[in-house]
């Protein structure tokens, strides 16, 4: 079974002003990006990754759960 190679074409990574997630690892405040990834095949796959605020080493996949909601 041979598999088609895709490369990556466009990456575009925008901050989660509004993500209030703590560390997984120590508790710190963490920060996240939502990552879209668009390939040469027009596959598009998005992510949202958060990370320790602190040196901790710490980043995992979270789910995109924000503080604010939709201005009204």
């Amino acid at each position: 079974m041979h598999q088609t190679r895709r490369r990556v074409a466009i990456t575009q990574i925008d901050e989660i002003l509004d993500y209030f997630g703590k560390c997984a690892s120590c508790g710190y405040p963490a920060r996240a990006e939502s990552t879209r990834r668009v390939f040469d095949n027009g596959e598009i796959e998005t992510a949202v990754i958060a990370s320790c605020a602190l040196p901790c080493g710490w980043s995992d996949r979270v789910l995109p759960t924000r503080m604010t909601g939709p201005a009204a």
